[in-house]
């Protein structure tokens, strides 16, 4: 990531919120904000990078459609990269409304982007702190278009200006009004495939090292061949080259057979991991607006073991 411009893909996964609330129903995730938070220039830039993402066929469907506000739309909803936007925040905040109704009342987003939770649920939000952990350039322009869409921050909400692959989570967090004896649910969305493996297995031991037994991380990650192109498919090969042409190439997978013992070497315990059919099985079946999750992607729930 270049270090003076905020993150490209943040603000596409916005704009996906945003075209699931305006353009499907029934909707697995409610954002009113994400349209909110994008410039007309941003679109056109995410338009171009989205249809890289294409095969050519499709593609060229997109661009014959005159009217460039619909064909950002078309765009957005062909993506291989959509239907996991929805499912992980889907699977994220349900996990998250579990864990508040035991009473956690602290909730992390680790590398937060344009996420909008603290305006669109304010049923979890009453009781909660948030913290949203970001790279300054980031999340120093989420704020101004906060601001510029007349979205004041509530008070429960503090935001914590932290490049991730130099700075540990816990030691982000040291400068909040976080509480590490009190039990936390943490979440790292879309996140994983551009930090190394090492900043990786590093977050995920600052989260363990600075939450309270029984703490909570959710996770999405690409499985390690995604990245082998002899076994990936045609839909991530795009993808990973569309984002190798950008200062956000995916560098890091995590390998399925090892992944529990990744956790266990960071203090954590696997509690599920979703493949792309388990999770279009739970929240996808039965839809007339097909999603479909991107081959080789995963969502993993880990809870901080006890010592």
């Amino acid at each position: 990531m270049d270090h003076n411009r905020a993150s490209a893909t943040a603000l596409a996964a916005s704009f996906i919120r945003a075209v699931h609330t305006r353009c499907d129903r029934p909707t697995l995730v409610e954002d009113p904000y994400g349209d909110r938070l994008v410039t007309d220039a941003e679109r056109s830039f995410i338009l171009e990078r989205l249809l890289l993402t294409l095969g050519a066929a499709k593609r060229e469907e997109i661009r014959a459609i005159p009217d460039r506000a619909r064909a950002l739309d078309a765009a957005v909803h062909a993506t291989p990269s959509y239907a996991g936007v929805l499912l992980r925040t889907r699977y994220t905040e349900d996990q998250l409304a579990a864990a508040v109704a035991r009473g956690v009342a602290q909730y992390v987003l680790a590398g937060a982007g344009f996420d909008t939770f603290a305006f669109r649920r304010p049923d979890l939000r009453a009781r909660l702190r948030i913290f949203e952990i970001d790279h300054p350039a980031t999340q120093g322009l989420k704020r101004e278009r906060l601001a510029w869409a007349g979205l004041e921050p509530p008070p429960n909400l503090h935001f914590v200006a932290a490049d991730l692959e130099t700075e540990a989570v816990a030691q982000a967090l040291s400068r909040s009004s976080y509480a590490s004896r009190e039990p936390a649910f943490f979440a790292m969305l879309g996140v994983t495939p551009y930090l190394t493996r090492e900043a990786n297995l590093g977050t995920l031991r600052a989260i363990a090292s600075c939450a309270a037994p029984d703490s909570e991380v959710v996770f999405d990650f690409l499985d390690t061949e995604a990245l082998m192109p002899e076994r990936a498919s045609e839909e991530v090969t795009r993808m990973i080259a569309e984002r190798a042409a950008t200062d956000e190439p995916l560098l890091s997978g995590f390998d399925l057979q090892r992944l529990a013992g990744d956790l266990a070497g960071a203090g954590l315990e696997m509690v599920e991991e979703l493949g792309a059919s388990e999770a279009e099985a739970r929240y996808c079946a039965g839809r007339t607006h097909e999603l479909r999750m991107l081959p080789h992607s995963h969502i993993a729930r880990a809870r901080v073991a006890r010592p």
